[in-house]
């Protein structure tokens, strides 16, 4: 699902299905990529009421990259979101993408 904001010249490089599968996991980590310019943060948020933030590091290319441990949250119908934060409001993250588990 995407939310508003991702419309704002985001976009991504992976992952592209809207359910996250432990098939298509490798070792139950799943490879994240995408663009959010102007962003200052980007997180992975998953677990129970969204008790683990993943942060994602950004390379020289403005993609925010990294590796999600998704072991314990296959076939629970976990909420797995994608949120950024930007400058002058670092203490708040705006949700850009949803994924089913």
């Amino acid at each position: 699902m995407q939310y508003a904001q991702w419309k704002d010249g985001c976009y991504l490089d992976g992952p592209l299905d809207g359910k996250l599968t432990q098939s298509s996991s490798k070792e139950n980590h799943v490879s994240f990529t995408l663009n959010v310019p102007h962003a200052v943060g980007v997180v992975v948020i998953v677990g129970p009421a969204g008790s683990e933030w993943i942060l994602l590091k950004k390379n020289e290319e403005d993609m925010w990259e990294g590796e999600v441990d998704m072991a314990k949250v296959w076939g629970t119908n976990t909420r797995v979101a994608v949120s950024a934060t930007y400058e002058g409001s670092a203490d708040t993250y705006s949700t850009l993408l949803e994924y089913a588990t």
